[in-house]
């Protein structure tokens, strides 16, 4: 086969599996047609008319093949990312999350936070504004934010940490300000925040961690979203584990909204926010929990310190404000999903259309209740 000639079938679905095998990534069937053209445009580049050749390639042990899966990755892996992405999660580290593990490490003034798929650095350099923020004396910490990707380009543009106007939406015009400088149309980071992370490729699939002579270990945070939606069932819980291991006891693990779903969590405890849920690491490993795909499911393990507030304000009907913060994380799960998304177990609906049905059933509570 020349670079110009398609995959066969057959040939196609040995790439797709080497490539779950190595990475993690699950290339899907509305996907594999692009494949092909991506798998072509590397054949190109390295002058192979086989695509046997270029499969043996991948599959060897030896430096060429290691560079040459650094440079398939990039065309596999979405290197999209922006600052502060997710208000609602960034809102719970910044209110919950941080100032908790900034209390628990008060005498040792050490914290350790791994963003894992970082990309392009926005998201360890927004925790890293967080913390100058959080931390008045933050020159007496000992702070380790770690960024790792298997993209290599992607780390590249992290250590330069200059971005486009693209990467700042959603962002507060003072944080833009105060911590980046405009030069020309691209703004530099402040050079105390980009001192701040450090970077490092990983693959989550082959790599092994955590390891005594590695900084990625004995993790406070584990930040992990929008990464999981691209792998394979079974390379999550492979991937679930390695952090399991990494965190240090009571640390948390927070990936996207429900990435996790039909997995087993019975190592963690379940945290469950207005804003987010998060997985913390027990203290003794001997709490469990586990992680149903449905809602109703979800409130058989319902923190109490969710629905406190709620509950003082309804005085003698608690399960209406218990029924009201479990349609607000309902809504926060569905607005990640894209609007046409059809959800079967739920009569077919859409995702939008069930998000205008929570929204009306909370406004016709809220008017109930004033």
């Amino acid at each position: 086969m020349s670079p110009t000639e398609p995959l066969s079938a057959e040939r196609r679905e040995a790439f797709v599996r080497l490539i779950a095998k190595h990475t993690g990534i699950e290339i899907r069937a509305r996907d594999q047609a692009n494949l092909s053209t991506k798998i072509s445009s590397r054949m190109k580049a390295l002058k192979l008319d086989s695509s046997t050749a270029y499969y043996q390639l991948l599959e060897s042990s030896n430096a060429d093949s290691h560079q040459e899966w650094l440079d398939l990755v990039t065309l596999l892996t979405n290197g999209e990312s922006y600052f502060f992405r997710d208000t609602e999660q960034f809102s719970l580290l910044r209110n919950q999350i941080l100032p908790e593990l900034i209390q628990q490490n008060q005498d040792s003034k050490t914290i350790r936070i791994c963003s894992a798929g970082c990309s392009s650095g926005e998201e360890p350099y927004s925790i890293a504004i967080l913390l100058k923020e959080l931390i008045p004396d933050l020159e007496q910490w000992n702070l380790l934010i770690l960024g790792v990707d298997i993209n290599q380009l992607a780390l590249e543009k992290a250590k330069k940490a200059i971005y486009s106007p693209w990467s700042f939406r959603n962002v507060d015009p003072d944080v833009k300000q105060q911590y980046f400088q405009l030069i020309h149309d691209r703004y530099k980071l402040d050079q105390s925040i980009k001192e701040m992370v450090n970077f490092q490729i990983l693959n989550l699939i082959k790599d092994e961690f955590p390891q005594q002579d590695s900084e990625l270990r004995d993790m406070d945070l584990i930040i992990c979203r929008n990464v999981f939606i691209y792998f394979e069932r079974a390379a999550i819980a492979k991937v679930i584990s390695k952090f399991h291991r990494t965190l240090k006891p009571l640390g948390y693990l927070l990936t996207g909204h429900a990435e996790l779903s039909n997995q087993n969590l019975n190592p963690f405890q379940i945290k469950v926010f207005t804003e987010s849920l998060i997985y913390q690491r027990t203290a003794n490993d001997s709490t469990t929990a586990s992680l149903s795909s449905t809602l109703d499911e979800q409130q058989s393990y319902y923190p109490e310190n969710l629905s406190s507030d709620t509950d003082d304000d309804l005085g003698d009907n608690p399960h209406v404000g218990r029924s009201i913060r479990m349609q607000q994380i309902a809504l926060n799960l569905l607005r990640q999903l894209p609007p046409d998304t059809t959800i079967q177990k739920l009569g077919n609906l859409t995702a939008a259309e069930l998000i205008l049905q929570l929204e009306t059933e909370l406004k016709s509570l809220d008017q109930e209740l004033s």
